[in-house]
């Protein structure tokens, strides 16, 4: 019977189920000798340790803070040109700087008239560095004189005399017509060249200090306006020469006949009632020109004249009167021509200029020429009344 069984064994083995891996390991572990380390599982789950980040660098950040503060300071200055140059053109001189733009400051101006006692007047001159300038004919006037008003912007009555002090109107009269004039610390638009005259000669000078640039640390100023009489003027026997300069203000002339020497900066440029004659020129680098009057061309038509406007940056407005015999030279890099005479103007781009006859109706043509040359803005010429 053993034998049989024996045999029934080897004929039909007992199936072996197999171990679960979790239930193998455990019995490796438990039947482990002692001081061995069980094995890891076959296929173990890592924990994946986080990779420390790599260290930003410091010279890009500040260099980029660098730049933000250089590009804040740029913009800042060119608002404040932009102020400066902007209260210029619209009338009054601005204040910018600490002493403009800081609190609790306060305006004082101080006025200074003095009279004129040359017997004629040849040549006329006048620098104001910053400031508005009037030259005016009054005829009912029977006396010539100047006047000049300081404004300074400070925080007492105490520094505002300190400052008056600071500032300095040189007048200097003479009838011998022998002084070389030239003004003193001249502004960017350049010194005016004028020479001995054969009449009595009057100069008039400011002098600020430190204001170099349009960016000043007070806002002072002198204001001139000089009233002059028709016996003044006539005395000498010749046409006068007026000379004036300023780089930062406004600029009128009004009644006067002379050749006419205007040098602007950042400013408007008024010159009404006035009669220019031939050499006379105006020009302002920003600001607008505005001319009413006539032009004194010779009177034989073949001798040459020349009247010049010039504006870099602003509109030229003419007023002339309807007989006006001259050869327009007109031109703006980016604007238009406006005319009430028959003026064809050519355009080109943004550019519009034009050169011929202004008056068609002239029996014969004038060898005098009026150039009205602008940078950036318009031209426009009105027919005055005749």
């Amino acid at each position: 019977m053993r034998r049989r069984a024996t045999q029934r064994m080897a004929q039909n083995p007992p199936v072996q189920r197999p171990q679960r891996p979790q239930r193998a390991a455990q019995q490796a572990q438990q039947y482990a000798p002692t001081g061995q380390r069980p094995r890891r599982a076959a296929n173990p789950t890592r924990v994946l340790r986080p990779r420390p980040q790599p260290k930003r660098r410091v010279w890009p950040v500040l260099l980029g803070g660098c730049a933000l503060g250089i590009f804040a300071a740029v913009l800042a200055a060119g608002v404040v040109v932009f102020l400066g140059v902007r209260g210029t053109q619209t009338g009054g001189v601005p204040i910018i700087g600490a002493g403009g733009l800081g609190g609790g400051t306060q305006t004082f101006t101080s006025d200074a008239t003095q009279a004129i006692t040359l017997t004629s007047l040849a040549q006329l001159q006048v620098c104001d560095k910053t400031g508005n300038v009037s030259v005016v004919l009054d005829p009912n006037a029977t006396t010539a004189s100047i006047k000049t008003t300081k404004t300074v912007h400070t925080t007492s009555k105490g520094g505002a005399d300190q400052e008056f002090g600071r500032i300095t109107v040189a007048i200097q009269q003479s009838d011998a017509g022998t002084q070389s004039l030239a003004c003193t610390a001249s502004s960017t638009a350049g010194t005016p060249t004028t020479g001995g005259a054969t009449g009595g000669t009057l100069f008039v000078n400011t002098v600020i200090p430190n204001t170099d640039g349009l960016i000043r640390s007070a806002g002072d100023a002198v204001d001139i306006k000089i009233t002059l009489t028709q016996k003044l003027l006539t005395s000498a026997g010749v046409p006068p020469q007026l000379t004036i300069q300023a780089a930062l203000g406004n600029i009128t002339v009004d009644g006067i006949a002379s050749i006419l020497h205007i040098i602007g900066n950042s400013g408007n440029v008024t010159v009404t009632r006035a009669t220019l004659i031939s050499g006379s020129s105006i020009g302002t680098g920003q600001g607008n020109v505005t001319l009413n009057g006539l032009l004194a061309a010779p009177s034989d038509s073949t001798t040459a004249a020349s009247f010049i406007v010039r504006s870099e940056t602003g509109k030229i407005d003419v007023t002339l009167a309807p007989s006006t015999n001259v050869v327009l030279s007109a031109n703006t890099n980016a604007g238009t021509i406006h005319s009430d005479f028959p003026v064809t103007a050519t355009a080109s781009g943004s550019s519009t200029s034009y050169r011929g006859p202004l008056n068609t109706t002239a029996t014969s043509q004038s060898a005098a020429v009026l150039t009205l040359d602008v940078g950036t803005g318009d031209i426009t010429i009105h027919k005055g009344q005749g």
